[in-house]
């Protein structure tokens, strides 16, 4: 096909029923996308709706195809394009439609304009009462509250929508996608591994590779890494489709991630260079969560200043932060190393905004842990390490347990438990190059002498004499676990928590467990 038979309004005017004029317009739509013309691409189907040719199913169709077209391109492209598609003679509820996928693309990048858009769509769609600028509308207004880390208030504009409807079939993914986010984001990780199983009527392989991009991200947030691993690599490499720029970006970051983590510190770096262009926003937040694993590394980080560049896009939108809890922290531990202060303190400002909009167990523990980096705070690192006992988030408590180890505030045996209990769970999720680091802080603190009271001070006796990790096991079977099921918890072997338990007994005094509980209920009163 020409080049000249791309241009808009070139379809000769046949008799071909609607839908083979539709399939030739998506055709053409489709080429000048994989040709690099997404504006044209997007004009052309502009064209089709404004002539209105067949009806509204014609009508429908197409919008779902300019949809589609949008969400595959870089967002420059999409609000540049669609913006563009303004200018045709639309029908007023093709316009609205329109005008609330401007307002959901600039909503995910945090465009500053974001809610006068939104207001602009929302009252033409009063006008047109088109039900597809009702979805659209709704898309956008759940995307502005993840920009902002309202998770519940996301939740709630998505719940109202149903994706199972016939009428909302062209927008069930895009629905589905950011409910598997919010999910994702407020720690719901097993609803969220079931929502990103492929159904049995899911025809659409973009839509596939998305699903498996969100999947890996659950997988980098609760540990599962040799599999996120596996699966970004074989879908990257070997998709038949192609992919959009923004699953492209996520698998790039998990693989990051992965390699990181084992220790594979160069097929990392192979992994992540080619992506630390300078990339103006709003394009560049497609990439924000591959910066998110790079500024762990310095000699990627500091040439391309990643702290300062994803410092900037976040506080347009937060939503790169959400799917995964250590990036929050990982960003204040780089911007500390770097003694950017001001970054570490804006980026602290970011998770505690989002742990005050969305007060879950997960994000108030996120928001305890980068302060707790920010000050050398080893009591905010202390409630952050509890509060993520109680989520899935291993890797993120893992991060947690060495944050504490480094702290030099801490007293070198409770460090020591710290960084024992990191390593074991770095060994645990298959982070052999984590592991690494936690071992190697053991070391340092095996060589501090223990404090010990001095000769003329009083020696600690009861609850007190217990070390942490003893205080740990022993309030975990003073609430009524088994010793297997504390060893599971805190990610240490039946053998020490039965070699802990003896040590207890002995310090306190006592011979079994009844004892333990009225021992322990009596010393937190």
């Amino acid at each position: 096909m020409s080049g000249s038979s791309f241009d808009a309004g070139t379809f000769p005017a046949d008799h071909d029923d609607a839908e083979r004029r539709r399939q030739r317009v998506s055709a053409t739509a489709d080429q000048l996308r994989r040709a690099g013309r997404g504006m044209a691409a997007l004009a052309v189907l502009a064209a089709e709706i404004a002539a209105n040719r067949h009806g509204e199913r014609h009508r429908t169709h197409l919008l779902g195809d300019l949809t589609r077209i949008a969400a595959l391109e870089q967002p420059t492209v999409a609000l540049v394009g669609l913006r563009t598609a303004l200018d045709q003679r639309l029908d007023a509820r093709s316009r609205s439609t329109l005008l609330a996928l401007i307002a959901g693309t600039a909503a995910r990048v945090g465009h500053p304009d974001t809610d006068a858009l939104l207001r602009d769509a929302g009252i033409a769609h009063a006008a047109s009462g088109d039900h597809a600028s009702a979805r659209h509308l709704a898309l956008g207004r759940a995307a502005r509250s993840l920009s902002h880390g309202d998770l519940p208030g996301a939740h709630a504009v998505l719940e109202a929508l149903d994706p199972g409807s016939p009428a909302a079939r062209a927008d069930a993914s895009s629905i589905r996608a950011e409910r598997i986010l919010v999910q994702l984001g407020l720690g719901q990780h097993q609803d969220a591994r079931t929502a990103t199983r492929p159904t049995s009527n899911e025809t659409d392989p973009l839509f596939s590779s998305a699903l498996t991009a969100l999947d890996c991200l659950r997988m980098v947030a609760v540990g599962e890494l040799p599999e996120a691993a596996a699966l970004a690599v074989t879908t990257l490499t070997s998709s038949p489709v192609d992919l959009s720029p923004e699953v492209r970006a996520l698998f790039v970051a998990v693989i990051g991630e992965v390699r990181y983590r084992r220790g594979d510190h160069d097929d990392a770096r192979t992994v992540l260079r080619p992506c630390l262009a300078e990339v103006r926003w709003p394009d560049s937040t497609l990439w924000t969560p591959a910066f998110c694993v790079a500024v762990r590394d310095s000699a990627l980080s500091v040439p391309a200043n990643l702290v300062t560049r994803v410092v900037a896009d976040l506080h347009r939108s937060v939503r790169s932060l959400l799917p995964v809890p250590q990036f929050g922290p990982r960003l204040v531990r780089a911007a500390m190393a770097a003694g950017d202060t001001p970054a570490a303190r804006r980026v602290t400002e970011l998770v505690e905004s989002v742990a005050t909009r969305t007060p879950v167990p997960l994000w108030r523990a996120l928001a305890d842990q980068t302060r707790g980096l920010r000050d050398r705070d080893p009591d905010a690192l202390r409630s952050a390490v509890d509060g993520l006992r109680t989520t899935a988030a291993w890797p993120a408590l893992a991060d947690a347990l060495l944050d504490l180890a480094n702290s030099p505030a801490l007293r070198p045996v409770q460090a020591r438990d710290a960084a024992h209990e990191a390593a074991a769970l770095y060994a645990r999720i298959g982070a052999p190059g984590d592991q690494a680091t936690a071992d190697r802080r053991c070391a340092e603190l095996a060589t501090t002498p223990r404090h010990r009271p001095a000769s003329d001070g009083p020696a600690r006796t009861g609850i007190e004499a217990l070390t942490p990790a003893e205080e740990r096991v022993a309030e975990m079977l003073a609430s009524g676990a088994t010793k297997k099921e504390a060893a599971r918890s805190l990610f240490v072997s039946f053998h020490t928590v039965d070699t802990q338990l003896r040590s207890i007994y002995h310090k306190l005094g006592i011979h079994n467990r009844m004892q333990l509980v009225r021992a322990w209920d009596s010393a937190r009163r």
